[in-house]
């Protein structure tokens, strides 16, 4: 049996992502709603494979709403303590660490291949292509960053400054994981100990989860493969826009929409999931931006770029 989950950490105190705008109990129900997004189209399309919520609070701090949506969907809860991986709550992505200690502990379980995602997916076909990856593979995404982009260079000032040299090494995202079992505990391993380096060095990084998982990736980049195949990074909004047209041609099968947690993913939580239905792809397509430019978003553009000129 494969596994499909999102991790999904929530201490009062300790900072998650910079993506959305709410904070405390609404944040909260924001994430849970994208949860179902993801969730629930990745049981749709991969019927056969188990698919899970993995919580540090448990399935009694879910609302009602939620539970029975994951309930008819036979989506499971699984709660795993956030007690590895953890850094001061301070830190800007100190909650996406908890995918890691997810990844320890689901590595030791019963399952063939796992593989865990951002909250903010949508999956639009079959895994089948993933796993069969997952038998030879360690899959990672690489966002496709170099010198000529800002987080790429900062990224490489990190690592020069952990390890004492510059080292340009590939730039991965957190947001997918897949590996067979086997894999996945020889990654967090090294993960680990690229975890414990940082804390015997005081080291703080401002990458989150990417700035451990790149460098482990680096030390086993012969076991790594580039999982851009099958997910995109979209960002859809009216001040940055940057897409590909892969969410219908050479189609890939996992959505990533940073831009769409408080516009799209709400939508078509409201619109579809809610009630039990899975949307039609141009539907998705539309909601999310992605085939088209709303004409709000046109007009904040051109006040943007006019802004800018002066």
């Amino acid at each position: 049996m494969n596994l499909i989950c999102i991790p999904f950490a929530y201490e009062e105190n300790m900072n998650s992502g910079v993506n959305v705008s709410i904070k405390g109990k609404g944040k909260i129900e924001i994430y849970l709603k994208n949860a179902c997004v993801a969730l629930i189209s990745a049981k749709y399309y991969n019927p056969d494979s188990d698919v899970a919520l993995v919580t540090n609070f448990g399935r009694w701090n879910i609302p009602e709403e939620f539970l029975s949506i994951f309930d008819k969907w036979e989506i499971k809860v699984m709660e795993i303590p956030f007690d590895q991986f953890r850094f001061q709550g301070s830190y800007t992505w100190a909650l996406a660490f908890y995918k890691l200690c997810v990844l320890k502990k689901l590595s030791c379980m019963k399952y063939e291949s796992i593989c865990y995602m951002d909250t903010d997916v949508y999956i639009q076909g079959s895994f089948d292509a993933i796993w069969t990856e997952c038998r030879q593979n360690i899959m990672l995404y690489d966002i496709n960053h170099g010198l000529n982009t800002r987080d790429y260079v900062l990224l490489c000032d990190e690592i020069e400054s952990y390890c004492g040299q510059r080292k340009l090494i590939t730039h991965y995202g957190g947001e997918f994981f897949a590996a067979s079992a086997e894999n996945a505990k020889a990654f967090v391993d090294t993960c680990e100990q690229v975890y414990y380096e940082m804390l015997q060095k005081n080291f703080i990084t401002t990458k989150g989860d990417e700035f451990i998982l790149s460098l482990a990736a680096n030390e086993m980049r012969e076991s790594i493969k580039n999982a851009g195949a099958y997910i995109y990074r979209f960002w859809t909004g009216a001040g940055f826009r940057l897409i590909s047209t892969c969410y219908e041609y050479n189609r890939i099968t996992i959505l990533h929409l940073p831009a769409e947690k408080e516009q799209g993913m709400l939508k078509i939580y409201d619109k579809y999931i809610k009630i039990g239905k899975i949307p039609v792809d141009e539907k998705v397509w539309k909601t999310f931006r992605l085939n088209r430019i709303p004409f709000l978003d046109k007009i904040k553009k051109m006040l943007r770029n006019t802004i800018m000129k002066k």
